[in-house]
């Protein structure tokens, strides 16, 4: 990383005035420098040249462009503009701008008269807010009163939110897969019976949500996973750098769905679990790479290198008061839970989850009935976290696969003694308050991935 030096700033400084004084005289017209306000090493980027894009873009829809001229170096991006409109108004329209969008502090618009007046804010009576808190930026910067590190991570976080916004758009490959997404989520709720789950039957272990919930859910969600992929089409860096975009889109996503079910958390996991599969997807044919479950599933532990370390293997030094019921199971037992299941490259669904539903339905099963079959074979091999934080871990690994063994020994949804054994097991979940969402969740992404290479064959 070339750290810049006083004279390379001074020189392009130098430069950029000479180039506004000769645009402003060409043109005759206000004169407008878009440049952006990012402390540190790195001053141009794809994303910051997109950012400083979006400023000209934005300005460009309330005036008359009359001429423009774009600038990259190592010093950063500038836009110029000579804008065919009174100076005053531009200049409010460009405060307006820097105030009303969570990252237009990173913008640094200048707009001059066509006599070469800097207007400044002060002549509106407005001081440039600090990048961290709401006092004048000036005084931050002269005291001090703010880390570097502060400063880096606020910068990192209204970039984040820069690119969020940029994947509200979505293309249709994006949006193919969240027709894909949505349809696994509504698949895996409406297959019945699903013991102690949510199914068409009944609210399973549950009393505060039934199968509309589910639908009011997935409905909420359709919209984040189709920016999760259109996320992974736009990224330029590596599939490391973009988890922190998407942890953006997912609480975005998260807030939508607690909109939709008041309060209700139906599919916080599935969000995470879903939203990386389709991103990871999308990325897997930004690649130009055929759409086979084991690309997609690489790609994903991929996205999440170092996620375990990362979150769980610091929690030693936290009370015990302070941990999550996830993390006391990985503390206690190892346990790791969707994170570690993603590293590994979801062994459950690679392993068991589509090599079960694809014996199932060559058995010639019924859609439904092949999901209940997997779903019972996920179980097996699924270490639930929900039945774990619910119950305990003996539960989870003897008593629900004690159960589940001896269904699947008659046959599950092949024999009708398997199919009556799965309803009597579906009582006694509920009884026992018993409900396996992480397996659950495993179907999802299972025929997510399972329609993905439908896709792929429909592409071929």
């Amino acid at each position: 990383m070339k750290q810049l030096t006083l004279e390379e700033v001074l020189a392009a400084k130098e430069a950029r005035q000479e180039r506004q004084q000769a645009l402003r005289l060409r043109t005759a017209l206000p004169l407008v420098s878009i440049t952006l306000n990012i402390p540190g090493p790195i001053k141009d980027s794809e994303v910051l040249r997109s950012l400083c894009r979006a400023a000209a873009d934005a300005l460009g829809a309330l005036f008359t462009v009359a001429a423009e001229e774009r600038t990259y170096a190592t010093t950063g991006p500038e836009i110029l503009l000579a804008l065919d409109a009174v100076a005053a108004e531009i200049k409010a329209a460009a405060v307006e701008l820097e105030e009303s969008r969570s990252y237009g502090r990173l913008w640094d618009i200048d707009v001059f008269t066509a006599d070469g007046e800097l207007l400044s804010r002060q002549q509106q009576g407005r001081h440039r807010s600090c990048l961290l808190c709401a006092a004048d930026a000036r005084l931050c910067m002269r005291e001090r009163r703010h880390s570097a590190a502060e400063l880096a991570s606020a910068v990192q976080q209204k970039l984040l939110s820069f690119q969020a916004e940029q994947t509200r758009r979505v293309r249709p490959a994006a949006e193919k897969l969240a027709v894909l997404a949505v349809e696994a989520m509504l698949y895996e709720v409406a297959a019945t019976p699903a013991p102690g789950l949510v199914d068409r039957a009944n609210s399973g272990a549950h009393q505060d949500m039934d199968i509309f919930t589910f639908l009011s859910s997935s409905a909420a969600l359709s919209h984040t996973l189709g920016r999760c992929a259109e996320a992974a089409f736009r990224h330029k860096g590596t599939l490391e750098e973009l988890l922190p975009l998407l942890r953006v889109l997912g609480l975005e996503g998260e807030r939508s769905m607690l909109a939709a079910t008041r309060g209700v958390n139906t599919q916080k996991g599935l969000l995470f679990s879903l939203g990386l599969a389709v991103a990871a997807a999308a990325w897997v044919l930004h690649k130009g790479e055929s759409l086979h479950a084991e690309a997609v599933l690489t790609a994903a532990a991929e996205m999440v290198q170092g996620i375990v370390e990362a979150e769980l293997k610091s929690l030693a030094r936290k009370k015990p008061e302070e941990l999550t019921a996830g993390e006391r199971l990985y503390l206690e037992y190892g346990v790791q839970g969707i994170r570690g299941e993603v590293a590994a490259a979801l062994p459950a669904v690679r392993l068991c989850g589509l090599p079960k539903l694809r014996e199932a339905m060559a058995a010639g099963l019924s859609v439904n009935d092949a999901l209940v079959q997997t779903l019972l074979e996920l179980f097996m091999t699924v270490d639930d976290t929900t039945v774990m934080n619910r119950h305990d871990v003996e539960t989870m690994r003897g008593w629900v696969r004690q159960q589940t063994t001896a269904v699947l020994a008659s046959g599950g949804m092949l024999a009708a003694d398997g199919q009556q054994r799965l309803a009597k097991m579906d009582a006694l979940f509920i009884a026992r308050n018993i409900s396996p969402g992480g397996a659950a969740d495993m179907l999802a992404v299972t025929w997510f991935l399972h329609r993905l290479e439908d896709w792929r064959y429909e592409q071929e």
